[in-house]
């Protein structure tokens, strides 16, 4: 199951971890639920990777962050997206990898220890979102396989900042993990993945998000990405990996089976015709 890759580490004593690992366990057996984000502000996760080992990420303290972005968890997302790097289904060896709205980093993470041959971790301008994310840069590096790897804040949609005039379609692959929350921000993202992305046919935006948020919300998502982009592949895909069909609408769902499901994506530049 993609939860069990994640434990969360606190202060807590042994016995008191214990004892919360077996409640969160009783509660998640008896109605079926899933924690669709792990670990609380200011402390620290671990991912446990069947190839790598323990990679440990630190979380933005959302008491100075911008708590309204939500990058003070590790969501399911970016769980998937760094399963998909260890498997190979999103092959970053030598390629060149840009992330939006990286929260934690960990698919950049697992990126730099995959073979990636240039790394930029970006998210939004707040300093303790970018602290947080160099600082679990350096936490893992004794893993990574490349040295090439940046961190610069970036607002969606802004081509002025720095990392954008920088390093224009400069990417082969473009990683974003449950950034499709904010309807409003659908163009901005939009508009940034195509500026990021180089002009390469093989060049890919994977764009992974947890249906937790709403199925309204991912098919805005999809409907305005596909006026700048060919949709390449897209699917639902369970915490079990069983995947099934894409559907923007499915009628009324369950709000706790709903939680279990990510839409997996692809997008490519449109072909010139």
């Amino acid at each position: 199951m993609l939860t069990d890759r994640i434990s969360e580490l606190t202060s807590a004593t042994s016995a008191e971890l214990e004892l919360e690992d077996i409640f969160e366990s009783s509660l998640t057996t008896i109605f079926n639920d899933v924690r669709n984000q792990h670990g609380e502000p200011g402390h620290y996760v671990a991912y446990a990777s069947p190839k790598y080992g323990e990679i440990k990420l630190g979380l933005a303290d959302i008491e100075k962050a911008q708590t309204s972005l939500f990058s003070h968890h590790l969501w399911n997302a970016g769980v998937e997206v760094a399963g998909m790097i260890e498997t190979g289904e999103l092959n970053v060896d030598g390629e060149t990898v840009l992330e939006l709205g990286a929260g934690a980093a960990l698919p950049s993470l697992l990126s730099a220890i995959s073979g990636a041959k240039t790394i930029v971790i970006t998210d939004y301008p707040a300093p303790e979102i970018l602290a947080n994310i160099t600082s679990n840069v350096a936490l893992n590096k004794p893993k990574f396989t490349s040295s090439d790897i940046q961190v610069y804040g970036h607002t969606w949609g802004n081509l002025d900042e720095e990392v954008a005039t920088k390093y224009a379609h400069s990417f082969t692959r473009i990683i974003a993990a449950d950034t499709l929350w904010m309807t409003w921000e659908h163009e901005n993202l939009v508009k940034s993945m195509l500026h990021f992305l180089d002009d390469s046919p093989t060049s890919r935006v994977v764009v992974v998000a947890g249906l937790h948020t709403g199925r309204q919300k991912m098919a805005n998502f999809w409907d305005v990405a596909g006026e700048s982009f060919d949709i390449d592949t897209i699917v639902e895909r369970d915490i079990d990996g069983i995947e099934r069909e894409y559907k923007a609408d499915r009628g009324i769902e369950d709000v706790i089976e709903r939680k279990r499901w990510l839409i997996v994506g692809t997008l490519k530049k449109k072909s010139s015709l």
